[in-house]
């Protein structure tokens, strides 16, 4: 009778969905990589948990991160085209506002996301399956063999995690790391617990300096406001208010010691919006560090709550600034006109769908990078060569806090890594290697966006640019991989750069 049911319940279930190459997570680095594996001809899924395409670059981080923009191409420069084409097309008669775009890499969140709408939708070989969430990755001889994705199984040659999180890796149970190195661990000399004047860059020495640690740096909710009030929503309470105000009520200690003086409206985009970002170099911002710590591990439901706590903290912010009378007149009437742009993020208030993962999980892969790839060797005048470049990381070391203010000693909170001179600072531009996307013990599956890094080194590859590199780099190899039958960890990686013209080498 038992074996009878088997039977049936095996009947009913839903035919295995085959593919040549499953991508999860539609980052910017999960969209490069599956619309190159489907043009170089191979059967692509993009499957995602959001609803909306392009992760942080189409829902808040509107100022892309790149510090030398001459040192990407490929599908970086084709995406910058597409919004340099828009915008050109739509500012014509409007230079000063062109100017703000920054020829293109300067940009509103819908107009990232149709870019990314449109490289997506040009591929007839991808297929895009927003709202899919994944629950387990099924292994065998050194390979992902299946995932489910909504109680549907897939099958795939090649596998690639586009997820901020590193899910599908572990899922796969490939190893990683979240908390921080310590110091000794790597010879890193900006690793563990730390102490900075980001004024000054200089190191503040505590007994506890250069220990490991489970803190990792704040997230927040990247959002967009304007003025104009023909596209303006109001900002209005939240209903959980009272519990985010314990962390504003230090600001007018801040107003009154003149600790803070004024209050900027954020980074001014086209059509009267402003981009506003956590402030690195502040007690008090739309940062909430501590809140983040469990992120990368938890569930998809406890990072719902995790968001919306992320959201309300940023609405309540704003309206304690507009409203509160206890903050400086002066700050509250540069801030009185902002509301919520009606023409973003419409299907979620008006307020980012994805909040800002500054980091998460990193896998233990067959190449680490460290803060040495971006430390320019007093012997050679140069940052090191690597095995097998695919890519170029060029940003600066940039953590915000891991704490909250009550761990600030003498104004300064821990962990934060920031040189406001970007190209002037300790980072420079160094070699990835292709080992760095490849787990150790599984041969189909690379990660692009939680690769093999150290916490610091993952503070240069943590920016779009890079992440979308890779994950083209990753869908080519995944057509090579198919065309010698083999897989991705068999092929060789060095012809991969010039096929697409991406650079490898920041001296050449």
């Amino acid at each position: 009778m038992i074996r009878r049911r088997e039977l049936l319940l095996s009947a009913l279930a839903p035919t295995p969905t085959v593919t040549d190459v499953l991508v999860y997570g539609s980052t910017p680095g999960g969209i490069t990589a599956a619309v190159e594996a489907a043009r170089q001809g191979l059967k692509v899924i993009l499957a995602c948990p959001q609803s909306n395409l392009g992760g942080m670059a189409a829902s808040g981080l509107s100022t892309t991160d790149a510090v030398r923009t001459e040192l990407f191409g490929g599908q970086v420069a084709e995406f910058i085209a597409l919004v340099r084409a828009h915008y050109q097309r739509t500012l014509s008669n409007n230079p000063a506002e062109y100017a703000l775009t920054k020829d293109g890499w300067y940009y509103e969140p819908s107009v990232a996301e149709a870019a990314f709408n449109k490289m997506v939708q040009s591929e007839p070989n991808l297929t895009h399956l927003p709202a899919h969430h994944l629950t387990s990755a099924q292994t065998a001889n050194g390979q992902i063999t299946s995932v489910v994705l909504n109680n549907q199984t897939y099958i795939a040659k090649t596998f690639i995690d586009g997820t901020y999180e590193g899910d599908l890796a572990a899922a796969a149970q490939v190893p990683y790391k979240v908390a921080r190195e310590s110091r000794a661990e790597h010879g890193e000399r900006f690793a563990g617990i730390h102490y900075m004047n980001w004024h000054t860059g200089q190191q503040i020495q505590t007994p506890d300096t250069g220990e490991a640690s489970p803190a990792i740096q704040a997230f927040c909710a990247r959002s967009l406001f304007t003025d104009d009030p023909k596209n303006r929503v109001p900002i209005t309470k939240p209903q959980t208010y009272e519990q985010h105000l314990p962390d504003y009520l230090p600001l007018l200690d801040d107003f009154e010691s003149g600790r803070v003086t004024k209050w900027g409206r954020g980074t001014q985009l086209p059509h009267r919006k402003f981009q506003m970002n956590g402030n690195i170099e502040a007690l008090t911002s739309a940062n909430l560090p501590g809140a983040s710590w469990t992120w990368p591990e938890a569930n998809r439901h406890h990072r719902a709550r995790l968001a919306r706590f992320h959201v309300t903290h940023v609405a309540g912010l704003l309206w304690f600034l507009q409203n509160d009378l206890r903050v400086p007149s002066a700050i509250r009437a540069n801030l009185a006109p902002l509301g919520l742009p009606k023409d973003e993020f419409p299907a979620n208030g008006h307020w980012p769908w994805q909040i800002y993962v500054r980091q998460a999980r990193r896998i233990e892969g067959r190449a680490l990078v460290t803060q040495h790839n971006f430390t320019i060797d007093s012997k050679t005048g140069r940052t090191p060569k690597v095995k097998n470049p695919i890519a170029i990381g060029e940003h600066s070391f940039d953590v915000h806090p891991c704490h909250d203010r009550r761990y600030a000693v003498d104004g300064f909170m821990e962990g934060v890594l920031w040189y406001p001179k970007k190209a002037f600072g300790p980072a420079q531009p160094g070699q990835v290697p292709y080992g760095a996307m490849l787990p150790k013990k599984l041969d189909n599956l690379l990660v692009p966006v939680a690769l093999s890094c150290t916490h610091v080194a993952m503070s240069v590859l943590r920016m779009e640019p890079v992440w979308m590199t890779l994950g083209q780099i990753a869908g080519l190899a995944s057509a090579e991989a198919a065309k010698q039958r083999t897989t991705v960890a068999n092929i060789d990686p060095d012809p991969l750069p010039a096929k697409l013209k991406i650079r490898i080498d920041p001296y050449a």
